[in-house]
């Protein structure tokens, strides 16, 4: 008889979108004697979904106007002073989440998602060793709080960022793996993030580079089963990104992460 093997689901965000009057005034109902705004709405309901997931995610590009906040020395995201970091209201962040699911990592967009211009240092590298080197502070200021880890959402292969950030604690998300530079990513990130359509790319980058877990987003069981003809099952993981729909989402995908041996 076939064995079913389940296949772990990780995370790498949820979008939420703002949330209606009527919707805000009852969340805040529950929330007396707690300091909330709108964007701890958003992490709620980010991994309310999450049920079953492996590795949860609380957050997504949305949060990263929380970080923006955290930098200081800026004015409306232009750096003009000595630079530096608040991670007050991060850490209040950590503390919440943590409360809730205690594997739960946090998704947020790369340093140069965030649209940062320098009118201080005058130097276009030295200016993103600066942004690199704040998140890695504030991601460590989390991590003292019990996070288990950063998803940074990107665009774009930036190697300093890649370089000063990546790691087993902050994974590279790439949210358009098919126009992403993944060899360079490779080159500091031992996961392979692929679209499940895009699985015939793997041998090829498994081969020139040391892959640690491949990850298929928006896999069918199907899909994993044709990877699990060339790659341990141990090293297979289902990902997801939800950016609509977030509900019947990620309990589809828990449904469907299995192979059969």
């Amino acid at each position: 008889m076939a064995r079913r093997i389940s296949i772990p689901v990780r995370s790498f965000g949820s979008e939420v979108r703002v949330p209606t009057v009527p919707e805000l005034a009852e969340w805040l109902n529950g929330m007396r004697g707690e300091e909330a705004d709108l964007t701890t709405y958003r992490l709620d309901r980010s991994l309310d979904a999450q049920e079953g997931v492996t590795v949860p995610a609380a957050g997504g590009v949305f949060y990263g106007e929380r970080w923006r906040e955290a930098f200081t020395g800026m004015a409306d995201g232009v750096l003009v002073n000595e630079p530096g970091i608040d991670p007050s209201a991060l850490i209040g962040d950590a503390r919440r989440v943590r409360a809730r699911r205690k594997e739960a990592w946090f998704s947020l967009p790369a340093p140069h998602m965030l649209g940062f211009r320098d009118a201080y240092i005058g130097d276009a590298e030295e200016f993103t060793e600066t942004i690199a080197t704040g998140y890695a502070r504030l991601a460590r200021e989390m991590r003292d709080q019990g996070v288990q880890g950063h998803v940074l959402i990107t665009d774009q292969a930036d190697e300093i960022e890649l370089e000063r950030l990546a790691g087993r604690k902050i994974v590279f998300f790439p949210r358009n793996p098919g126009t992403f530079d993944l060899e360079l990513l490779l080159e500091y990130q031992g996961d392979l993030v692929l679209p499940a359509g895009d699985l015939d790319r793997a041998p090829d980058l498994m081969e020139q580079f040391r892959v640690r877990r491949l990850i298929l987003l928006e896999a069918e069981a199907e899909d994993l089963m044709a990877a699990a003809a060339f790659a341990d099952p141990d090293m297979l993981v289902a990902g997801g990104y939800c950016e609509d729909g977030c509900p019947d989402y990620w309990k589809s995908l828990v449904d469907r992460a299995f192979i059969t041996r």
